[in-house]
């Protein structure tokens, strides 16, 4: 089988942000919040695995709150209304489970860990 090499820009992160629309009110479905979300690279995931998953004295925890936290300061770009990264960590419980929703899941992060970036069909 013949193998073709490939455009360099497939490989790299994309530095277009995405554009996100994210509900800010459960019972008002016309207020909302716009969240620009960077491409995460391989090097994010691994940083942010490092916040996620704490190694003290041969015991490994994991701390989600380290997770969202590198999360919330590091994929996202900028917000309308802007926002600052102390008041994107002061989120409302509701608001910041929708934002949390167009990022990368814990779980999702686990997987790449264990090898998830190599499964077929990704």
């Amino acid at each position: 089988m013949a193998k073709n090499i490939i455009n360099k820009n497939l490989l790299l992160k994309n530095d277009e942000l995405i554009k996100h629309s994210v509900r800010a009110d459960p019972d008002d479905k016309s207020a909302i919040i716009e969240v620009w979300v960077k491409e995460i690279s391989f090097l994010d995931i691994q940083n942010a695995a490092q916040e996620m998953f704490k190694v003290k004295d041969g015991d490994v925890s994991m701390s989600l709150s380290g997770y969202w936290e590198f999360a919330f300061t590091n994929w996202i770009d900028k917000t309308n209304p802007e926002l600052t990264t102390k008041e994107l960590l002061s989120l409302k419980g509701y608001v910041g489970d929708q934002v949390s929703k167009i990022l990368p899941q814990p779980n999702e992060l686990a997987e790449a860990l264990q090898g998830g970036f190599t499964k077929q069909g990704r």
